[in-house]
């Protein structure tokens, strides 16, 4: 197989669509980004690491940092008490949405890719590392990533923060029915996951994560990076709600579990044993990438990666 030209190919192809989507206008830092530009890595089984387009460029992770939060959740707490505070099933509603969480059992969030389900994991990430809960976050992502050299944006963060209304809202209505709590600083959650959605990363980084989760939690030379278990878990919440009220028909067009972020990344994962990740800040009306849409779906298409 040809890697190189699948992923030339799905570059292409997914440059077609460049004008169609629209960057993160709501975060101005995000808004500043190019939406010409994009990036694809693809790591094949055997470890070897194929490139196209603008690979390199550093981008926010905004919610593909969810997948490392209920990872770490998961590490530290039992799945059954996790529960209690944040399901698992996929959402019907945009990410941010105010009505899911008022329509959900007990108010508590659908699932942890959802913004109130990744506050939650913050707060109960934060209930045991408290002051210390950033930095727990950003060295999971490094050791996971295999990138020590990871840092945030301090520019994205703070504009993130600026802006943040709903999720505050979101955060208070949690707060108010003790689904976080009330002990917890509002200020400090928040920041700690507004800098875990600014850590900046490029497909390279994604395509290294998508490798470690579509193996069981093992890297190349065979050490296990996280538990086989709890990769399961996540290959099969990225493949019910990683993209969002998207996320049924990216299992038809696609069928590959993935999780977006409104940065323009994508990463995937698949028991194939490849790591894919994409780049491309031009959003669809459900904030994922309008082109690494279709870069995935051309890959996907040519790896034969359909799970279903």
């Amino acid at each position: 197989m040809d890697f190189q030209h699948v992923l030339q190919k799905a570059y292409n192809y997914g440059m077609l669509y460049k004008e169609r989507g629209v960057t993160a206008s709501y975060i101005p830092e995000l808004a500043k980004e190019d939406k010409s530009r994009a990036g694809a890595t693809l790591i094949s089984p055997d470890g070897t690491v194929y490139e196209v387009g603008d690979s390199h460029y550093k981008f926010s992770i905004q919610s593909i940092v969810k997948v490392i939060i209920y990872l770490c959740v998961l590490e530290c707490y039992d799945f059954d008490y996790i529960k209690r505070f944040v399901g698992v099933k996929p959402s019907a509603k945009p990410f941010n949405s105010i009505i899911e969480l008022e329509l959900s059992n007990k108010n508590i969030p659908v699932n942890p890719f959802i913004n109130a389900g990744a506050i939650v994991s913050t707060a109960l990430l934060q209930e045991k590392y408290g002051n210390n809960t950033f930095d727990f976050i950003l060295n999971r992502t490094r050791d996971l990533i295999n990138n020590d050299k990871l840092d945030y944006s301090r520019s994205i963060y703070h504009s993130e923060s600026s802006c943040a209304y709903a999720n505050r809202a979101l955060t208070y209505m949690l707060l108010n029915d003790n689904i976080i709590p009330p002990h917890i600083d509002v200020d400090d959650l928040l920041n700690t996951y507004f800098k875990a959605c600014s850590i900046l990363v490029d497909s390279v980084d994604l395509a290294n994560l998508s490798f470690i989760l579509s193996r069981d939690g093992k890297n190349l030379a065979g050490e296990e990076i996280l538990s086989p278990k709890h990769a399961k878990i996540l290959r099969t919440i990225m493949a019910t709600c990683g993209t969002y009220d998207y996320s049924g028909d990216f299992a038809i067009r696609v069928g590959i579990p993935a999780k977006s972020g409104v940065g323009g990344g994508i990463v995937t994962a698949s028991k194939s044993g490849y790591g894919i990740g994409v780049y491309c800040p031009g959003l669809d009306s459900h904030g994922n990438s309008y082109v690494g849409m279709r870069m995935l779906r051309s890959i996907a298409q040519d790896l034969e990666l359909n799970i279903y």
